[in-house]
Order: structure tokens, then C-alpha cells, then sequence
């Protein structure tokens, strides 16, 4: 037997115990609404402050422990916490008796409505989406060359033809940029314009002489003519045909088209081409490379493609930090993984700005190897015309 005093220690305790149990259920809740709070009113202010979760996390302010911010993070989400942390304090004192069934109902709602805002507001899903996205190979992963106007060939640059396509792949390369072309009966074509495909192709009329140099030709006629008298020119339909053969392979348009009606006839063109050759599955391996934002909405009405590029050359962008995080934050949002300019305005500021929102940049147009391998070890990746590794 325990002595008296021990007993009455020991039953002292256990009230107490008790009593603090039936205060403390109280003191739970409050702390649960308080939390609840936080997450709302910060799930709020990370919104306004700094956009969706993806804009957050690339943010060096948010991902530095909210660096320069803290007197706006405590006046927007702190105090409204402490605010309501206190009041629901001052209900439950108060409130002397209160149902229980009822309260637990109530912040069981509110659970679950802190969850959905947080969700909701901060675009939870996307984020995650994209993070799983990210962490598969994506086209850019198979190689850092692209091969321009699908490579060199014999020192000649801009052919895009057959043999310059086939040289490039068997010197190892997987990313072809081809220039695209629509011929005078609306058919796509392998060429860089029609200006310079009339300078570089002998080809006589019936009357003789050359084509004018605004002439363009129709799909016979472009295909009836070799490129600087031996290069055998590419319809778009063998280059479809040449992907359904090479499954490693890729290739990056480049249609040099901007307004909305040539965007609609060469895409749709693409995709028509595709389905008559029984290649529908290749168009998944074309990479749409865009001049304009709006370009993106009429691609993706004509056909889901998977894979884009932002190419800034008619931006007209020299550099500057401040257009690359909005070109950044515009391809992160609409999940467009690369970016390409022009290696001369190229700055190591400008990929970190790249890394952090999570997109491959590239540069073009390189052809010294030199300069090839220092992008390279920068993590850059580059359009060339040499096809040799």
C-alpha cells in the first residue's frame, strides 16, 4: 500500500492530468484554426506576391527563404494568424460548454477547405505534373547538337537535302532542324527560302535561262532539280518517312512563319502529310519551334504535338536579363522545356536564368568546335552545320 500522502500526490495528479486533457481538446482546435489560417492567408499572399507554385519555386526571393520580403510576409500572413489564433482563444473562453460533435465537424471543414485553397490557388497539380514531366528523357536529353538546315555537307551549308540528312545521322547526331517551305500547289518542302533555292539550282525553262528569283516552283518542279547541281532535294514527306525509319530521331521545324493563316496551311500541311504516309506517330517526334507567343494556341489546334522551342530571333533579343525571365516564366507556364538565341548575346546570367525555371537553352548558329564544347561544359546546347562529332 502506498502511504497517504503518496496516494493523495498520485490521485492530484490525475486530476490534474485530466483537467489539463479536457483544457488542452480546446487549446487543440485553436491551434488547428491558427494553422488553418497561416495556410489560407499564406497561400494567398504567395499568389499575389509571386504567382502559381512553378513561378514560386524558380523565384531566388522565395527559394532564398522569402529574402527582402519578410516585412510584407508578416504583415500579410503572421499578423492575420496571430489575429485569429486569438480570437478563436477568446471563443473558447467564452463559450463555457461547448458541443463538441459541432466543433469537430467545423474544422474538419476547415481542413479540407485549407487544403483545396492551397491546391487550388497555388496550382499544386500543374507543378507536380511538370516535376514528373521533367524527371523523364525528353527529346533534348538524346543529344546537344542540333544539326541546322539538317547539317552540313561537302563545306555547304543550308541544302537540306537527303545527303546532308543521312551524313548527319550516320556521324551520330539525333536533332535535325529543317527548314520548311511551301511550294507554288501548297505542298511543304525541305528549303530555306525560294530566294536563295533559285541562286543555288541549275535548272533550265523551256524558253531557257534561269528562274526569276521570286519564281517558286511546284513539288515536281522542286524535286525535278538538285541543289547546287547534286544534292537531291526533300519533300516534307520524306522527312516523315525518314523519322517512321530512324524512331532516335527528331526533327525541329523551322517554317519562318508568323502570321495566323501560313501558321494554320503549313501545320495542318505537316500533319495531312503525315496521316497519308501512315506516320501520324512521327509528328510526335517533330519539335515546333515558335517566333511568337500566339503561335503556340494555333499549333495546338491543329494537333497536339508534344515538343516546342522558343526561338527568339524574331524578338529581336539582344540579352537582356530581364525579357529572358519573362520568355522563361512564358515557356515554364506553357510547358515548352527550350529556348534558342543567338550565341552572340550569349551570358552565363542568361542560363542561370534558364536553369532556375527549369528550361534547356541552346544557341545558334556554332561551327567552331572550339566554341561547341565551351557551350557544352556550360550545359548550353548548340545549332551547328557540323555534322562531324
Amino acid at each position: 500500500m502506498r502511504p497517504v500522502g503518496w496516494q493523495a500526490l498520485y490521485d492530484g495528479r490525475l486530476v490534474s492530468i485530466k483537467t489539463l486533457y479536457c483544457q488542452s481538446k480546446n487549446m487543440i482546435w485553436t491551434v488547428f484554426a491558427g494553422t488553418a489560417a497561416f495556410f489560407f492567408t499564406g497561400t494567398v499572399w504567395i499568389r499575389r506576391t509571386y504567382g502559381p507554385l512553378m513561378l514560386a519555386m524558380a523565384d531566388e526571393s522565395f527559394r532564398n527563404g522569402l529574402r527582402n520580403k519578410r516585412t510584407l510576409f508578416a504583415g500579410s500572413v503572421i499578423l492575420p494568424t496571430l489575429a485569429v489564433f486569438i480570437l478563436t482563444l477568446v471563443i473558447h473562453k467564452i463559450w463555457k460548454k461547448p458541443d463538441r460533435i459541432f466543433i469537430t465537424r467545423v474544422m474538419g471543414v476547415v481542413a479540407v477547405a485549407s487544403v483545396c485553397v492551397v491546391v487550388a490557388v497555388l496550382e499544386v497539380p500543374a507543378y507536380v505534373a511538370r516535376q514528373h514531366r521533367l524527371r523523364q528523357e525528353q527529346w533534348y536529353d538524346t543529344d546537344d547538337r542540333v544539326m541546322h538546315a539538317l547539317g552540313g555537307i561537302d563545306d555547304i551549308h543550308y541544302t537540306n537535302s537527303k545527303e546532308a540528312l543521312e551524313n548527319s545521322y550516320a556521324s551520330g547526331n539525333r536533332l535535325f532542324e529543317c527548314d520548311m517551305s511551301m511550294t507554288a500547289d501548297g505542298k511543304l518542302v525541305a528549303c530555306h527560302d525560294w530566294e536563295f533555292w533559285n541562286e543555288n539550282v541549275t535548272m533550265e525553262t523551256k524558253r531557257g535561262g534561269k528562274y526569276k528569283s521570286d519564281y517558286i516552283p511546284t513539288l515536281d518542279v522542286f524535286m525535278e532539280h538538285r541543289f547546287s547541281g547534286k544534292y537531291t532535294p526533300l519533300s516534307v514527306a520524306d522527312v516523315v518517312l525518314f523519322l517512321k525509319e530512324h524512331p532516335d530521331a527528331y526533327v525541329i521545324t523551322d517554317t519562318k512563319c508568323v502570321e495566323p493563316e501560313e501558321i494554320r496551311m503549313y501545320f495542318q500541311e505537316l500533319v495531312d502529310v503525315a496521316r497519308e504516309n501512315a506516320c501520324e506517330e512521327t509528328l510526335d517526334r517533330f519539335v515546333v519551334q515558335i517566333y511568337r507567343g500566339y503561335m503556340l494556341g494555333i499549333a495546338r489546334e491543329i494537333y497536339p504535338f508534344p515538343n516546342y522551342i522558343f526561338t527568339l530571333y524574331y524578338e529581336a533579343y539582344k540579352g537582356e536579363e530581364d525579357k529572358m525571365q519573362e520568355y522563361a516564366e512564358f515557356c515554364m507556364l506553357q510547358d515548352i522545356d527550350v529556348i534558342t538565341m543567338e550565341a552572340k548575346y550569349y551570358r552565363d546570367e542568361l542560363q542561370n536564368i534558364c536553369s532556375r525555371y527549369g528550361i534547356r537553352l541552346f544557341v545558334h548558329t556554332v561551327n567552331d568546335q572550339g566554341e561547341i564544347e565551351i557551350f557544352h561544359e556550360k550545359g548550353v546546347g548548340v545549332y551547328t552545320d557540323i555534322a562531324d562529332r
